[in-house]
């Protein structure tokens, strides 16, 4: 016991210096701050909704439909992410390793890694279901149960982690530990997509059309009556029997859960780990043959890194047909000429080059990056090859955007012009930022496609992101919206961006040659 409460101890000193040692904000802040930003937004979007409901005079059983499966949405989402988080934290976690070494039992480990990882559980429920429920409440007068509402919160959690873990502990039993998470990426990719589709193109057709809007509440069906995420909606009834039954349910089934994983725990974590010790990854076929130049080298090289990571491809490919999307979604709200949305379709789609691609190239190399300092070719070479490799297969992949983005708005060939040099400058300038932050804050150590670059990286990703959309969207309005340019006068959009982009990559260079690589 006296060990349990030294381990608890310091792992509380060192959780609480990742938020805030030395007095100063630290990286562990991050998490925070998202969570905090998906709790405006989804609060605001609930206390619409909720309010929409009640000044169209819906009854009270449409909003307890509405909680019902904003429950089940956080569930959901917790229980795709929970796989994931167990599955890296039982196979990739140094500090597990760590703590295997000292004497705890499977128990002790389990417990102290479920406290590890719980800023990446606890974010849907903070962050969607907290709001939801504090929204209801706030607009049908309802009040909370002193006990009611951390109840169905836990419920929440504790579920999907107690049936997550179980899951993952048995899978990985049966599967190599590489193969399951690339299962569950791909998973994660898909769901993914289908929210992002949901809420950049239903839901604002849905608020603006009050008839759609009471129509779609009247058809929606009641959450499945067996469902945990049900029984904590139930948990926030005001009617005290219904209430009470409900948390009775909730306190059962989070102890069933709970309880489930610990056996599972105890029974095969030890196979496990000495199982997923002996297949660190997925193994490329190589080739014997010498090539004839060094950049060829570095395609093949490129191509063998995306047969092994191929999850990885998915996700970023889903992003970019993702973001190419996204200038749709605003038509409803403010139509545009065709040639501006064409143009800003491929400037979201080259932007995206460079935060999903380019971002990722460098940290999908793992600690074989070193080499990059070690071996003859040099950092500066080493980058200009691997941009090559980059801007091969997105230079094909503006192009066929091009060619069927104005095909398919029936633009002639001027505006094909006018579009393909819009974003070639882009993609240019993209992808030599996005080479620039995976070589100053990619994670060699990764086990999250999503999360390559680190916690910083991807905020300063996601930064850069939006500076380039938004400079390049100013221009594609500024510049004759009306009517396409010709190529001598785009030509100087060119130059620069390729200039920007010759900086960008020297830069990008002396920081990878500086760089200090650490293993474990």
């Amino acid at each position: 016991m006296s060990r349990t409460r030294a381990l608890a101890r310091t792992g509380w000193t060192l959780a609480r210096r990742t938020l805030w040692h030395e007095g100063r904000p630290q990286r562990g802040l991050l998490p925070a701050a998202l969570t905090l930003i998906m709790f405006s937004a989804f609060g605001a979007t609930f206390s619409t909704l909720f309010r929409s409901l009640a000044d169209a005079g819906a009854p009270p059983v449409w909003a307890a439909r509405l909680l019902g499966w904003a429950f089940t949405l956080a569930f959901v989402m917790l229980t795709l992410g929970d796989l994931h988080v167990v599955v890296a934290s039982l196979v990739d976690s140094p500090q597990l390793d760590r703590l295997r070494l000292a004497p705890l039992g499977t128990l002790q480990l389990l417990a102290i890694e479920t406290l590890r990882t719980l800023p990446r559980t606890l974010p849907p429920v903070l962050g969607i279901a907290l709001p939801a429920a504090l929204a209801h409440a706030h607009v049908y007068g309802t009040s909370v149960a002193t006990f009611a509402l951390p109840l169905a919160l836990l419920t929440l959690w504790a579920v999907p982690l107690g049936l997550g873990t179980a899951l993952a502990l048995v899978l990985l039993r049966l599967s190599p530990a590489a193969r399951l998470r690339e299962a569950i990426a791909a998973l994660a990719t898909f769901a993914f997509i289908a929210g992002w589709l949901v809420n950049a193109f239903w839901l604002p057709r849905l608020a603006s059309d009050s008839a759609s809007f009471t129509g779609w509440f009247r058809a929606l069906p009641e959450p499945p009556a067996w469902s945990p995420a049900t029984w904590a909606a139930v948990v926030l009834d005001p009617d005290a029997r219904m209430r009470l039954a409900a948390m009775l349910q909730c306190a059962l089934v989070s102890l069933a859960a709970l309880a489930a994983a610990a056996y599972a725990a105890t029974r095969v974590l030890a196979t496990v780990q000495s199982r997923a010790a002996g297949t660190p990854g997925r193994l490329t076929t190589g080739t014997s043959r010498r090539a004839s130049t060094l950049l060829l080298a570095f395609l093949r090289r490129d191509r063998a890194l995306v047969l092994r990571d191929w999850p990885v491809l998915l996700d970023a490919l889903a992003s970019v047909s993702l973001w190419t999307l996204l200038p749709l979604a605003v038509l409803p709200v403010a139509p545009l000429p065709r040639l501006e949305i064409a143009r800003e379709m491929l400037i979201a789609l080259s932007v995206s080059l460079g935060n999903d691609l380019a971002a990722r190239a460098l940290p999908l190399e793992r600690t074989s990056l070193a080499w990059a300092r070690l071996s003859p070719v040099g950092g500066a070479r080493w980058l200009r090859h691997r941009a090559a490799g980059l801007a091969l297969p997105g230079g094909v992949v503006v192009l066929a955007a091009t060619a069927l983005t104005t095909r398919a708005l029936g633009l002639p060939l001027a505006a094909f012009a006018d579009v393909l040099m819009f974003a070639t400058a882009a993609a240019a300038s993209a992808m030599a930022s996005g080479l620039l932050i995976g070589a100053m804050l990619g994670d060699v150590a990764w086990t999250d496609p999503r999360a390559m670059l680190g916690a910083g990286g991807r905020s300063a990703a996601a930064g850069v992101l939006l500076a380039q959309a938004a400079l390049w969207v100013a221009l594609a309005h500024r510049w004759s919206p009306g009517e396409p340019l010709s190529v001598v006068a785009l030509a100087p959009v060119l130059i620069l961006a390729l200039l920007h982009s010759a900086i960008v990559l020297a830069v990008g260079a002396r920081v990878l040659e500086r760089r200090e690589f650490t293993h474990g």
